[in-house]
């Protein structure tokens, strides 16, 4: 066996296996000898992923979103076994952050097809990893909305959550330390990124580039419900990034400290992690299959394109 695919069932609201087993035929003339297996639970997926680069296998596939590459990571990291993500989960942000198409599952397997591997960078706190995003403060909130919400996760349920959370989050004073600078006082919401967007699109480090050797800040002070709602408003197309409140950098070590423990978010998933934390890049850590030539964006075009 060279090739392992990892399937969450909870994956897209379910709809992850049934989208492999509509390409059963394809896949298997991609990857002949294509071992597949449904994993129980999110620890399960990194257990299979950790066990499948222990034996040596080339690729280890995944069919669901970012929080199924966020644990498939956490089972790969620095070793010599490649994900590929088929996109099938509600964000995708990972999968569009190495050049695999996130709309079009076919088109995805077009890209995966050509076994192309890229090294990405991955956030690290303790002893686990990150792909996208690192949140602290109103994400958790929102985050706990959206779980308890019946209806589809996509960006509609997360606008919602986030606009529920501004009027009911009460900012919490904060100290972050990045590199040789930092920012002091009450957040809304402070971010330590990866990739360009999380959630689905939302572009909250609309320059980062996942091969750079560095982690993206991103932090939301507290200010008065208009500015706030302006500002959570650019996060789609990433113009946010040019308000005066808002803070941006670039770092490769990164420290929370807070008046009170506050939960920590990975990827999109609700964790058991509290400040105070210390963060550091891992720099070109993962292999991930992905387009060749992924071109780099510069926030201006990136703006543009969103608005188109």
């Amino acid at each position: 066996m060279s090739t392992r695919l990892i399937i969450n069932p909870s994956a897209g609201a379910g709809r992850a296996y049934r989208h492999v087993q509509r390409r059963t035929e394809r896949l298997h003339a991609i990857w002949p000898g294509l071992e597949t297996i449904v994993s129980r639970s999110a620890s399960h997926v990194t257990e299979l992923a950790a066990q499948a680069a222990a034996r040596g296998y080339e690729r280890v596939l995944i069919a669901g979103g970012d929080g199924t590459a966020h644990f498939a990571a956490n089972g790969l990291v620095h070793t010599e076994t490649a994900l590929g993500i088929i996109p099938v989960g509600t964000g995708n942000d990972v999968a569009q952050s190495v050049g695999v198409p996130k709309r079009s599952i076919d088109a995805a397997l077009d890209v995966l097809a050509q076994d192309h591997v890229r090294q990405i960078d991955l956030g690290q706190i303790g002893d686990r990893v990150f792909c996208c995003v690192l949140g602290v403060g109103m994400d958790t909130m929102a985050l706990e909305t959206i779980n308890a919400s019946r209806i589809r996760r996509g960006r509609l349920l997360y606008s919602y959550a986030t606009l529920k959370t501004i009027f009911r989050y009460e900012p919490q004073n904060m100290r972050l330390e990045y590199d040789d600078e930092f920012f002091e006082g009450p957040i809304m919401f402070a971010a330590i990124t990866n990739t360009r967007s999380y959630a689905g699109g939302f572009h909250i480090s609309p320059a980062a580039e996942v091969d750079d050797g560095e982690l993206d800040v991103c932090v939301f002070p507290q200010m008065n419900y208009a500015r706030m709602l302006r500002a959570f408003g650019a996060v789609f197309d990433g113009s946010h990034a040019h308000l005066a409140d808002i803070v941006t950098a670039r770092a490769k070590r990164a420290h929370f400290r807070c008046d009170v423990p506050l939960p920590v978010t990975l990827d999109g998933e609700v964790t058991a992690l509290t400040t105070e934390l210390f963060i550091r890049v891992l720099a070109g850590a993962l292999r991930v299959l992905g387009a060749p030539d992924t071109a780099r964006v510069c926030p201006a075009q990136l703006a543009e394109q969103c608005a188109a």
